[in-house]
C-alpha cells in the first residue's frame, strides 16, 4: 500500500469522525443533529464570551459584541435572540462575532434569560441555547426617604439608585434645586425643608423628585409629617398692668419645642422651659431700659432655619425700668457624654450644665496653664436651645496639653463678667464607644466603613464619595511605600481614614485601605453591587494595626493596652512600638490552626501614615493619627459566607504630624 494515500485516508477518516461527532452532539451542549455533517455549522457554547451567567457575576449587556468558536461558522445566516435579529460583526470557519441586539426587557439588577439562535444557510436552527442578557437599571430610582417628619431646615435624606440625575425636588408647592442639595450622589440626595407659607400646626406635605422628563413619587401613601409651631393666642394685658423685667410668660399651642427663640421687639427673651404644647419665657435684665419706660412691642417667635417668624402677639406692653440687680448664670452640674462615671471631657463630646439663669451666659471658655506657653483660653461652641435650668457645649479640640489635664470651665456674661462653673479632666483626645462594623457581604452593606476624623460608621453608598481616588492600580509600591505617582499630598489627605472588616475562607479580618489585599473589591452596595470594578482594589489612606497583647509585648507595651481595656488611658503619646502590615485576624474555631490576632478583649495599636513618609509600617515622624481600637464583642458566624461583625471602643488622637 502507498504509504502517503494511507496517511491522507486516515486524516479524511478522522475529520469524517469530527464532523459526525459535530452533527450528533446533544442539543442541551448547543448542537443539533443533522444528517449531512460535511457543511453543517455548529457552535461550542462553551466558547461564547462573554460567557454570561444567571447570578449575574458575568454579565452581557445590549450592544455587547459575544464571539464564539465552533466549525463551519461561515455556513452561518443568522442570528436572534428571542427572536430579535442580531448583527454579525464577524464570521470565519472558526469564529462568529454578533452583537446583542435591543430586547423590550424591564430595566432589572437580575439578567435574563434570552433564546440564542444560530441559523444554517437554509434557515434551519443548528444552535439553541440560554444566554443571559442584563438590562441594567440607569433610570433614577428612589426606594425611600428619612425622616418621615420635621420642619423647616430639617434635613431629608432620599436614598436609592442613579439618583444623580435628579434636578430638583418638589416639597409640596416649594421646589429644591439641585444646587441647593446639601448632598447629591448616585445613592442618596439630602436636602433641607425649605422655608414656605405652611399652615401652622401639623400637615402632610408630598414630595417629589425629577430627573429627565420623569418625575418620582417619593412619598406616596406615606406623605412627610410637617410639624409648624403654633400659639394659642395669650391672655390680653388688663389696661394698666404692665410686665416687668424678670416676669415670666407662659404659652400653649402645638409644635412649640421647634420654636427656637422669642423676641419682645428686637430684644430676645429666655426660655426657661419648653415643651411641644407650651412653653415658659422670661423678659431678661439685658434688655435696656428705654424712654419712655413702658413700651409696647410685638412679641414673635422663630423656629426653622432660616429663622421663620411667627407672631404671638401682635403688642405687648414692657416696663424697661432696671433694678440694680444683675442676674448670675451658676451651674449645679456639668455632665459629658459617654464620659463614664468618672465624668471625663473627651475632646468633640456635648457637655450638659444644669444651674440657673443660663440664658444669660453670652459663651463658654476652657481656661488652664500651659508649662511652655503661660494661661490659655479655649472657646468651646455653645449648642441651640439653652434655657434657664439648661446649656449644651461641645468640649473644643484646641487645647494644646497632651494628656488629661484638670481645666476651669468660665461661663462669659453681662459684656464680660465671668461666673465659675468648676473643674473638669479634659481627655486631649477622641473616644467613640461600641462602634459595630461589618464584614463585606450584603446584610451589612449598612455599617461597612468606620471613619474615626466623622466619628461615625458609613455605608457601602457612601464610599465612592469618602474615597474617590482609589483605583484597581495598588496604591503602594514594592517597597512598601505610597506610591506618588498615583496620588498627590492635596488628595491624600483629602480623603479621610477609614477601617473595615473582610472575611475569607478560613479568618475574619480587621482592615486598613492600601495596606489591605485588595479586599474592597468583596464589598456590595446596599442593592447588592459590588462597590469596585476591578480584580484587585485598595483605598487610598494607608491605615496600619499591631496588637499590643502580642507574647513579644514589652510589659510597657502591655501596660498601656491594659489601661485601653479599664478606661484609664490618659494620654495618645505612643511611641513605644509601631505597626505592622497584616492584618488582624480572627480564626473561627476548627476553620484554621492557631487562635488569630485579635478576639473579644484585644487591643490593637491603629497607625494612620503621613503623606511625606507614606510608609505602611510608619516610623514615629511618619504617624499622622494614633488609635487605640479595643475589640468588646466579634460575631463572625461563618466566614465561607462573609457573615460577621466586630464591636469595639475606639480612641483617636488629633494631627500628630502631617
Amino acid at each position: 500500500m502507498n504509504p502517503t494515500i494511507n496517511r491522507y485516508g486516515i486524516f479524511a477518516a478522522l475529520a469524517a469522525c469530527v464532523a459526525l461527532l459535530a452533527g450528533s452532539c446533544d442539543k442541551r451542549d448547543g448542537f443539533i443533529d443533522k444528517d449531512d455533517t460535511q457543511h453543517v455549522p455548529a457552535v461550542n457554547a462553551g466558547t461564547l464570551s462573554p460567557l454570561s451567567n444567571e447570578s449575574g457575576s458575568v454579565k452581557a449587556f445590549v450592544g455587547t459584541e459575544v464571539s464564539a468558536e465552533g466549525f463551519n461558522l461561515d455556513q452561518v445566516s443568522a442570528i436572534t435572540m428571542d427572536d430579535v435579529q442580531t448583527e454579525i460583526t464577524g464570521q470565519s470557519i472558526k469564529t462568529l462575532k454578533f452583537k446583542i441586539p435591543a430586547l423590550d426587557y424591564a430595566q432589572n439588577d437580575l439578567p435574563y434569560a434570552v433564546k440564542l439562535k444560530v441559523f444554517d444557510l437554509e434557515g434551519k436552527a443548528i444552535f439553541d441555547y440560554n444566554y443571559f442578557v442584563t438590562i441594567p437599571v440607569t433610570d433614577a430610582l428612589v426606594t425611600g426617604y428619612a425622616p418621615a417628619e420635621g420642619t423647616v431646615g430639617d434635613e431629608i435624606t432620599l436614598s436609592g439608585r442613579n439618583l444623580e440625575q435628579i434636578t430638583r425636588v418638589h416639597f409640596g408647592e416649594q421646589t429644591v434645586e439641585a444646587a441647593d442639595f446639601t448632598e447629591h450622589t448616585a445613592a442618596e440626595v439630602k436636602f433641607l425643608v425649605p422655608a414656605g407659607s405652611y399652615a401652622a400646626g401639623d400637615s402632610e406635605i408630598a414630595i417629589s423628585a425629577e430627573w429627565a422628563t420623569h418625575t418620582i413619587d417619593v412619598t406616596g401613601d406615606e406623605p412627610f409629617a410637617l410639624h409648624i409651631p403654633r400659639f394659642d393666642a395669650p391672655e390680653p394685658q388688663p389696661d394698666g398692668v404692665n410686665s416687668v423685667l424678670g416676669d415670666e410668660l407662659i404659652f400653649t399651642g402645638e409644635n412649640l419645642d421647634k420654636v427656637v427663640s422669642v423676641m419682645w421687639g428686637t430684644d430676645l427673651l429666655s426660655i426657661v422651659e419648653q415643651s411641644a404644647g407650651q412653653m415658659k419665657v422670661r423678659f431678661p435684665s439685658t434688655i435696656e431700659q428705654a424712654d419712655p419706660v413702658v413700651q409696647t412691642r410685638a412679641l414673635t417667635a422663630q423656629y426653622g432655619a432660616p429663622a421663620q417668624p411667627v407672631t404671638v402677639s401682635a403688642g405687648w406692653r414692657l416696663d424697661t425700668t432696671h433694678s440694680q440687680d444683675i442676674v448670675v448664670p451658676s451651674a449645679s452640674s456639668m455632665t459629658a457624654e459617654d464620659g463614664g462615671e468618672e465624668n471625663k471631657f473627651y475632646l468633640g463630646k456635648t457637655v450638659t450644665v444644669a444651674g440657673e439663669n443660663l440664658v444669660a451666659v453670652e459663651g463658654i471658655e476652657i481656661r488652664y496653664t500651659d508649662p511652655d506657653n503661660g494661661a490659655q483660653q479655649v472657646a468651646a461652641t455653645v449648642l441651640a436651645g439653652t434655657t434657664d435650668a439648661q446649656l449644651k457645649f461641645t468640649v473644643p479640640d484646641g487645647v494644646t496639653f497632651s494628656a488629661a489635664s484638670d481645666v476651669s470651665v468660665v461661663a462669659l456674661y453681662n459684656g464680660g463678667d465671668v461666673a465659675e462653673f468648676g473643674t473638669v479632666k479634659i481627655y486631649p483626645f477622641y473616644y467613640y464607644k461600641d462602634v459595630t462594623i461589618g464584614a463585606s457581604d450584603p446584610t451589612h452593606a449598612a455599617i461597612a466603613f468606620f471613619v474615626p476624623d466623622m466619628g461615625r460608621v458609613i455605608s457601602t453608598d457612601e464610599w465612592h464619595a469618602l474615597d474617590k481616588y482609589a483605583a484597581d492600580d495598588i496604591m503602594l509600591n514594592s517597597k512598601n511605600e505610597l506610591n506618588k505617582s498615583k496620588v498627590t499630598r492635596e488628595q491624600y489627605y483629602e480623603v479621610l481614614p477609614y477601617l473595615f472588616c473582610t472575611a475569607g475562607s478560613k479568618a475574619f479580618n480587621i482592615q486598613g485601605p492600601c495596606g489591605s489585599s485588595g479586599q474592597l473589591k468583596n464589598f456590595k452596595t446596599t442593592a447588592g453591587e459590588s462597590i469596585t470594578g476591578g480584580a484587585s482594589w485598595f483605598g487610598t489612606p494607608i491605615v496600619s494595626y499591631r496588637n499590643l497583647d502580642e507574647s513579644a509585648a514589652k510589659d510597657d507595651v502591655k501596660q498601656v493596652a491594659a489601661s485601653v481595656r479599664d478606661g484609664s488611658v490618659a494620654t495618645m503619646t505612643f511611641t513605644a512600638v509601631t505597626t505592622a502590615t497584616a492584618s488582624p485576624t480572627f480564626v473561627l474555631e476548627g476553620e484554621a490552626s492557631g487562635s488569630g490576632d485579635f478576639k473579644a478583649g484585644t487591643v490593637l495599636l491603629v497607625q494612620y501614615s503621613t503623606y511625606d513618609f507614606g510608609n505602611i509600617k510608619p516610623k514615629n515622624e511618619g504617624i499622622c493619627r494614633t488609635g487605640f481600637l479595643y475589640v468588646k464583642e466579634v460575631t463572625a458566624t461563618a466566614v465561607s459566607d462573609k457573615k460577621g461583625a466586630v464591636v469595639f471602643d475606639f480612641y483617636w488622637s488629633k494631627m500628630q504630624h502631617e
